[in-house]
């Protein structure tokens, strides 16, 4: 059996998905996780997931600034925002109009590259037994494309993560073996599809819209858990928010939210199942992971 981890889009939300983590590191499940997959700050925390180190996660969130990832002016920036708001709303929209100023995006990504360069391990992704997927937007096309880390070198990865998070009309595209990408969130914002693919049974999901809808039909076969965000701001200002204190009360939110929705249903599924201490290490992982199994037929 194995278990897949879906981390959303959604720029200074994705905090809450470190707090995700922690609330899953807590209860045990992190460690049994095989499949990651992100768009945007969602791949980012994801090649973070895959490192392993919670603690250099939440210092690079807790010490994160507008000056470093969004060196810009605020109102300029939400002026960008209602564009792409009403652009990602239609595809067409954007494929006609949309590709000839798409990248005229220039704010610097120095403040991210000094992220990567100083607390990212990218060459172990390589190596790593989980795996990962960065999902990005190909232009002009305006098409998904699902990049498998672990099959890239340190400075490809690097390339991949500046593609998935270029955010469009604020940052530039990046060219990636001879095609030019953009943020995966105008396609897919919540890539399901690769860790599906990879044959989970059990898919953990972390969106940063606690309205987003999913077709579960489109993935038979697979037990969808959705973490929903309890609280979590409307509108882009919320998307450009980067900031330790904003950062701190997501971790915090994301974490209550895992123990509240998930530890509940696992104490319920071990009352009725384990009536009897379990001294083997594989009968352990076996109820585990039927305990997530009920989680999923209950959420």
């Amino acid at each position: 059996m194995k278990i897949g981890l879906v981390l959303a889009g959604g720029g200074a939300r994705g905090a809450y998905q470190i707090g995700v983590w922690k609330g899953l590191k807590e209860i045990g499940i992190d460690k049994y996780i095989s499949v990651v997959s992100g768009t945007s700050i969602g791949a980012l925390n994801a090649v973070l997931f895959c490192q392993g180190n919670l603690d250099i996660a939440e210092e690079i969130w807790c010490n994160i600034s507008n000056d470093k990832i969004l060196p810009a002016d605020q109102l300029d920036l939400i002026k960008k925002g209602i564009l792409l708001t009403i652009g990602s709303k239609n595809l067409n929209l954007i494929k006609k109009y949309i590709p000839k100023a798409i990248e005229g995006g220039d704010i610097s990504r120095d403040g991210l590259l000094d992220i990567i360069d100083s607390s990212i391990e990218l060459n172990s992704i390589n190596r790593n037994k989980k795996t990962c997927y960065a999902t990005c937007t190909e232009i002009p096309k305006i098409e998904e494309k699902y990049f498998k880390l672990n099959n890239y070198n340190e400075e490809e990865i690097k390339k991949i993560l500046l593609a998935t998070s270029a955010l469009p009309l604020v940052y530039g595209s990046e060219d990636i073996e001879g095609r030019r990408y953009l943020d995966g969130g105008i396609v897919d914002n919540l890539p399901i599809q690769p860790v599906y693919g990879e044959g989970c049974d059990i898919i953990i999901v972390v969106p940063l819209d606690k309205n987003i809808c999913l077709n579960r039909k489109l993935y038979p076969n697979a037990k969808i858990v959705m973490i929903r965000p309890s609280e979590i701001e409307d509108g882009f200002e919320g998307i450009i928010d980067f900031n330790g204190d904003n950062a701190r009360s997501k971790i915090k939110i994301g974490y209550d939210d895992v123990i509240n929705q998930i530890v509940p249903i696992i104490d319920i599924a071990n009352t009725m199942k384990l009536n009897k201490k379990i001294n083997n290490k594989k009968n352990t992982v076996k109820t585990f992971k039927d305990s997530l199994l009920k989680i999923a037929k209950r959420i």
